[in-house]
């Protein structure tokens, strides 16, 4: 690792949640400190251009482009000048070298994943913090024995000192090829995560990860189905350790994770923390007490015979399919929009166009739905969410049975909200005004 210290003159790439933990972090020990953002004017020690004999290092946000098709001009001129760029984990590295930390990633899921992980290990007893993709940056982590952080793929393909205690790939579905180029450098990306852990969990399913590193002596397999090759899986409604053949845990008993896509979360966080000596019964009582993180399949509120599930973390079409497999049965009214990841959604959710009664489409992406889904559903184009809820709400109230208004946009929110988190806000703010 280099010497951090002796770069006492320091440029942070990007001022967004990351940027500002890095920003805070570097003047608390004493470094001059310069900004350079694209877009924000209002931000402290803000530079238009970089005199390179100022600068000995820099630290660049994780979503900042660095590969060949789209490297940032200023990583560029940092490479011509033979100036250091790290990640703001690697910083996080630097200062804690010894720090026992469990990765977590993943196309879907691993924010969820990650609290649980945190949510078991914490209440059992031990000095863990949680933080990294989720919660809180890396720069604000306060020193504990563990670390259970959310490492996005992004991160991941910028860092330079990576390394875990334990590591977990969740699953890898076609995501942020902008960014990465290709699917084959996003699956290149995540697999790193496991490159330099001690010890990993990996799903039976995914076929991008399970042929490269099954043979592995390090390496716990997790399955969805009744594998007999795998280490956990499930044989209908129970989580299996096939060493014992034993039933361990009782699925039906976690109405707060709801789905297929929670089945795993839940076998992933047992598998880990099993690895680290707590029972099953210790594992299983925390589990049941953990509370579903927001904008992730949360039911928001029931008037009559409509229930509104607001899972505006949906933003690809593999975690829209998911939401929708999670209400077979009811008659779903379905929101879709924002800014297109341009994967072909009919392989995700074709299983449940029978559920589906009408689309209703906003934001970006509107035409390029309408495009995939006139010839095979019934939709309608709302430009904003607002419309398409007040749409969907007013021709739900005709069904008999149950229905769903689910926002599951399968697109990023940045067309017209900030993040996914204030789209789903906006979305419970309207449901909750609903006499």
């Amino acid at each position: 690792m280099i010497d951090i210290k002796s770069y006492k003159n320091v440029l942070i790439l990007g001022y967004g949640i990351s940027g500002k933990s890095v920003f805070n972090f570097f003047k608390t020990m004493g470094f001059n400190v310069l900004v350079f953002d694209d877009s924000l004017a209002d931000i402290p020690n803000k530079v238009s251009s970089v005199d390179w004999r100022d600068i000995n290092l820099v630290v660049k946000s994780p979503a900042i482009p660095f590969m060949k098709h789209n490297c940032h001009k200023i990583l560029i001129q940092a490479k011509e000048n033979d100036i250091p760029i790290l990640s703001s984990f690697d910083v996080f590295k630097i200062y804690n070298p010894n720090a026992k930390i469990i990765g977590i990633t993943g196309t879907n899921g691993k924010s969820t994943t990650t609290a649980l992980v945190y949510h078991i290990l914490k209440n059992s007893g031990f000095s863990v913090q949680m933080g990294g993709n989720i919660g809180i940056p890396f720069c604000d982590l306060k020193k504990t024995e563990w670390y259970v952080l959310e490492m996005s793929s992004y991160e991941l393909a910028s860092s330079r000192y990576l390394s875990f205690e334990l590591a977990c790939l969740l699953n890898i579905e076609p995501d942020h090829m902008e960014f990465h180029g290709s699917f084959e450098n996003y699956i290149e990306a995540k697999h790193m995560a496991l490159d330099v852990a001690k010890s990993i969990f990996i799903s039976y399913e995914d076929q991008y990860t399970l042929e490269k590193y099954s043979k592995q002596k390090n390496v716990t397999k997790i399955s969805l189905k009744h594998e007999t090759d795998a280490d956990i899986c499930i044989n209908e409604n129970a989580i299996i350790e096939n060493s014992s053949n034993e039933i361990v845990f009782d699925l039906s008993g976690i109405p707060n994770l709801r789905g297929e896509h929670n089945r795993q979360n839940v076998e992933f966080a047992y598998a880990i923390c099993r690895n680290l000596a707590l029972s099953p019964q210790e594992i299983s009582k925390n589990i049941q007490s953990f509370t579903s993180l927001p904008h992730r399949l949360n039911i928001v509120r029931k008037i009559g015979n409509t229930i509104f599930v607001n899972d505006s973390k949906a933003t690809n079409p593999c975690s829209a399919g998911k939401a929708l497999a999670a209400f077979v049965g009811y008659k779903i009214y379905w929101l879709v929009g924002g800014r297109s990841k341009k994967s072909d959604p009919i392989p995700y959710v074709k299983d449940f166009f029978s559920e589906i009664q009408k689309i209703y489409l906003f934001g970006e992406s509107m035409d390029e739905f309408e495009a995939i889904f006139r010839n095979v559903k019934a939709l309608v184009k709302c430009q904003t969410m607002a419309s398409a809820l007040n749409l969907a709400y007013k021709e739900s109230l005709n069904e008999v049975g149950l229905s769903i208004v689910l926002l599951s946009p399968m697109c990023s929110s940045f067309d017209q909200f900030a993040n996914f988190e204030q789209r789903g806000n906006e979305f419970v703010k309207i449901v909750e005004s609903f006499k």
